[in-house]
């Protein structure tokens, strides 16, 4: 059953509305479409909720109360009656990697692993099925979410494919099996790649397995199957539909490379597009000036369609170019993000050395140079900072740009800023610094970084609330990457758990970590609406239901305001539109 079989969508007349509001009070505009006897969740400055929203092209014309936007109502007009159902902005997912999240499970569904154990059994049914010597690739099984809270062994991998290389993939961690090492030529005489390491036995120097941003030196296969550019054209359509199930009206897409900007940009000619894009570019450091630069000026070549890659801004309101991104550090669910003090000798992530903090990536006095060149240009910058160390360099590079050009209105970014300290939130207001966070982290991988890093440190893990108490503004995203569903993910990208996250605090096992930091249900609807439009310069266009904007909003099944939190989670969307186009109804 459709949703005009659930909220009585009827063709207006001015028989339906009363003779006296057709002649004596319509507006000398005439809506395409109205949603009638809701509760409107504006988002505006006062948060305020009406009764009703009048469309007009793909622009809302009015919010008010029934009899106010009743005076916009014309022949030809849709309305919804919507018998107090919610309807709210099309949510804003921050931080996506749709393009090739889209074709991940394109040549077989990814299976999830709860253990090592269940990871174990799959390699050895593998073993069975392909020939001795092709590889065993398990995708993002990352150590903080298994039942044994850490990685694999050597030992482990060898007992259970001696003969078949296995790639253990956790993103910039991984682990290889001695025949992976063999066929890869990594050896106790190899050498580090810049900004990486093949972990060795202290004693016997051999190779452990373990492989910290070094992954590169493996001598990976071709992917056996992958998709055309129709193909993946049609994935990532199918991908967009999902999203559009769930609310998301627009995404931050976090690394994108010209091939995907191209496909963004035919799918918004062809008016395919059902979701709004907003495209990171990013940057890898030469170890030099000279080359960073060269390689500032080559992001920015333009495409078939004549249009630059960059500087920030360049595009419409369906494809905009956004920030310039670099990485500072690893990432936290490995054990490379870079922290103030030593992460802590343990089997999570396979640490030895009682020094290790982590790995900070860029020479910082070259990325001082660049990113001062970039904000020259015109260019948004962020970074991703996964651990607090790595937070004090970005900002410190800021700082030192901002002695050269007041960067206070550019809305530089933090990328994730999973810790934050006293010092380094002084630092973000006066310099005017937003982040884009991701709440899946604490539930999916709060209980572990808790038996990692103690209490103490853990006080300072995604404080949102007080981000919000600071004044600074932070906008939620998933950092979808692997699978499709939304829930079963490798990062659960489904918003409604993302703001249920904010809310309760609570990870996979139940335990509440830091209630002190849980956000208001008003707090939480900005963290993915309002507050990501501002981080892309787009608060003035979308995130709010107000006149003039797009009308990209949703039809909700229960009042987020006023149900229990628990409830929160399992909101079901009944009608999304975006651009006065509704590109998605529920069915029965």
């Amino acid at each position: 059953m459709k949703l005009s079989n659930i909220l009585a969508v009827v063709s207006l007349s001015c028989a339906v509305l009363g003779s006296t509001v057709c002649k004596a009070n319509q507006a000398s505009e005439t809506a395409d479409l109205i949603i009638q006897n809701a509760k409107v969740v504006t988002v505006n400055s006062k948060f305020a909720v009406e009764e009703a929203i009048a469309v007009k092209g793909d622009r809302i014309l009015a919010v008010g109360k029934n009899k106010e936007i009743a005076r916009y109502a014309g022949p030809n007009t849709r309305i919804i009656e919507a018998k107090g159902k919610s309807v709210m902005p099309g949510l804003y997912d921050s931080h996506v990697h749709s393009y090739k999240a889209s074709v991940s499970e394109f040549a077989g569904t990814q299976p999830n692993f709860e253990s090592i154990a269940e990871a174990l059994h799959y390699i050895r049914k593998q073993t069975e099925e392909k020939p001795p010597g092709s590889w065993i690739i398990l995708e993002r099984v990352y150590p903080t979410r298994l039942k044994e809270g850490r990685l694999p062994t050597l030992v482990e991998l060898d007992k259970a494919a001696s003969n078949n290389p296995v790639y253990w993939n956790c993103g910039p961690v991984s682990m290889a099996n001695s025949k992976a090492l063999e066929l890869s030529k990594i050896s106790s005489s190899t050498t580090n790649p810049p900004s990486g390491e093949v972990v060795k036995n202290p004693k016997t120097l051999k190779p452990t397995g373990l492989l910290r941003n070094a992954a590169q030196l493996l001598a990976l296969p071709a992917p056996v199957k992958e998709p055309t550019p129709a193909e993946h054209q049609e994935a990532l359509k199918h991908l967009y539909h999902l999203y559009n199930e769930q609310g998301i009206t627009s995404i931050g897409e976090r690394r994108t490379e010209p091939e995907a900007i191209d496909m963004f940009r035919r799918l918004s000619k062809s008016n395919e597009l059902t979701v709004r894009i907003n495209c990171t570019r990013v940057i890898e450091l030469a170890t030099n000036i000279e080359e960073s630069i060269l390689r500032l000026d080559a992001i920015t070549n333009a495409g078939p369609d004549k249009l630059p890659y960059g500087p920030t801004g360049v595009g419409d309101d369906w494809v905009r170019i956004g920030p310039l991104k670099t990485f500072m550090d690893g990432g936290m669910l490995i054990g490379t993000a870079y922290m103030r003090t030593p992460w802590g000798v343990g089997p999570t992530y396979q640490i030895t050395e009682a020094a290790y903090r982590g790995i900070l990536y860029p020479n910082t006095e070259i990325l001082t140079e660049l990113y001062l060149e970039a904000a020259q240009r015109g260019w948004q910058l962020t970074a991703h900072c996964a651990g607090d160390a790595a937070m004090d360099a970005l900002l410190n590079t800021y700082q030192s740009i901002q002695f050269k050009t007041n960067i206070t209105q550019r809305r530089f970014l933090i990328t994730h800023g999973n810790f934050q300290t006293a010092q380094n939130w002084e630092k973000c207001k006066r310099l005017g610094v937003a982040a884009d966070m991701q709440p899946a982290w604490l539930y999916k991988d709060g209980d572990s970084l808790l038996r990692t890093l103690g209490e103490k440190r853990m006080e300072n893990f995604q404080p949102f609330k007080t981000w919000f108490d600071e004044g600074i503004i932070i906008g939620g995203g998933s950092d979808h990457m692997v699978k499709l569903d939304s829930i079963d993910a490798a990062n659960p990208w489904n918003p409604w758990l993302g703001m249920w996250i904010t809310l309760a605090r609570m990870t996979e096992s139940g335990r509440v970590l830091n209630p002190d930091e849980k956000l208001t249900r008003e707090q939480a609807i900005r963290f993915y609406t309002i507050n990501n439009a501002y981080l892309n310069f787009e608060e003035t266009k979308k995130g709010s239901l107000e006149a003039d904007k797009f009308a990209d909003l949703i039809i909700v099944d229960r009042d987020i305001l006023k149900c229990s939190v628990n409830d929160v989670r399992g909101t079901k969307v009944l009608m999304t539109m975006v651009g006065g186009k509704i590109v998605f109804e529920a069915k029965n």
